[in-house]
């Protein structure tokens, strides 16, 4: 229900998971960390990460719009005095 095209926030939000996934790897294996447990620990973060983004889409998709207000009174009879004459 928004301007956006579907699956934006959660395109961008695998992208992040992606990013953080492998920087903790990286910074894993720099801190002296076992590889696979820095491996383990950056899926753990790419699954949270990216369930956030397709929890966000899926908000964003499934909002309805807010319901306009209703005109001013004087837009109605003005408009009503424009039809008549």
């Amino acid at each position: 229900m928004t301007a956006l095209r579907p699956y934006t926030v959660a395109r961008y939000g695998i992208y992040a998971a992606a990013s953080v996934a492998l920087i903790s790897v990286w910074l894993g294996v720099r801190a002296g960390t076992a590889f696979d447990f820095a491996l383990l620990r950056s899926v753990f973060y790419f699954v949270i990460i990216a369930a956030l983004g397709f929890g966000a889409e899926a908000v964003l998709l499934f909002t309805p719009l807010p319901v306009p207000p209703p005109p001013a009174p004087e837009e109605t009879e003005l408009s009503e005095s424009l039809e008549f004459e």
